[in-house]
């Protein structure tokens, strides 16, 4: 048998290795680099980490008197149990306390929504065409910041629904007598929206980050605020767009788009005076840009 003292400190090695990895995710937390919620969810999948050490624990009971039994098991179980879960934290793996704060919406076909606005005060937004089934979702963003939990505020008129995603830390509207929990654990880099594309949407996005891929979600008229990039498609008629902030706006080429404001736009346009366009100026995408905002409109391939 190998003597114990001329093995390379592997006992003190496997416990300082978890040791090290714990220092990482905490150091990670501080920095905002990552979310305070993996926490929640080490913690959250501890049957695991227990099991990992009685089973280690049995290991080294019944070859005592064996070479196994000079290996850092525990500590290296540890480890894994630590590695495992974070994993499962940035995989966003259903179930853990960190997806707790996820939205999902009601089914597309049982339910007539027409009117989406979502408001963040810290972190980025996202928005996209959604593949599944809910009229929209809304997931958070894997990642430290200050992005707290999203509230859906939903209702129904005559003329259609509307959906309102706010933070829970935001006031609610005073007609509604509910109370909103938020959870300090529960802070992310932001929220990543999907809508359903089957719905034609009135929007209304305001972001410090904001990044809006429209060219296969249909909508009726938009408005982003902040700054960001917005893409767009081909157009089918004269839609309205308000922006206030700095966006950058993708276009596909050939498309007819109009932009009153100040503007920064490709040399082939016409200008004249603060009004920009190209192709027929009332048949595209009509821009409107908010006093002291600025946009540059950019012509994307494809």
């Amino acid at each position: 048998m190998i003597p114990t003292q001329d093995r390379p400190e592997s006992r003190g090695g496997a416990w300082r290795l978890s040791g090290a990895l714990l220092t990482l995710l905490l150091l990670g937390v501080a920095v905002r680099i990552i979310s305070p919620a993996i926490f929640l969810d080490i913690a959250s999948l501890w049957p695991v980490g227990a099991g990992l050490l009685a089973v280690g624990w049995m290991v080294k009971r019944i070859w005592v008197n064996r070479l196994i039994a000079e290996v850092p098991i525990l500590g290296l179980l540890v480890f894994s149990w630590l590695l495992v879960s974070s994993a499962f934290h940035f995989a966003d793996l259903p179930g853990l306390p960190s997806s707790s704060a996820d939205l999902r919406g009601p089914p597309a076909d049982q339910t007539r929504f027409d009117t989406f606005s979502a408001e963040i005060e810290a972190g980025r937004l996202s928005l996209a065409a959604g593949q599944g089934l809910s009229v929209y979702r809304v997931d958070l963003v894997r990642g430290g910041g200050e992005a707290g939990v999203p509230v859906a505020i939903e209702s129904q008129g005559e003329d259609g629904g509307q959906i309102r995603v706010i933070d829970a830390r935001q006031p609610l509207p005073g007609d509604l007598e509910v109370t909103v929990k938020d959870n300090a654990w529960l802070r992310f880099a932001g929220w990543e929206v999907s809508l359903h594309p089957e719905t034609t949407w009135n929007l209304t996005l305001a972001a410090p980050e904001l990044t809006a891929d429209l060219r296969n979600l249909p909508f009726a008229a938009l408005v982003v605020k902040g700054r960001g990039t917005v893409q767009l498609g081909e157009s089918t008629g004269p839609i309205p767009i308000a922006i206030e902030g700095a966006f950058t706006v993708e276009v596909p080429p050939e498309t007819p788009v109009r932009v009153v404001g100040t503007a920064l736009v490709p040399e082939d346009w016409t200008v004249a005076e603060d009004t920009a366009w190209f192709g027929q100026p009332e048949t595209g995408w009509q821009i409107k840009v908010a006093e002291g905002g600025t946009v540059q409109v950019v012509t994307e391939a494809g």
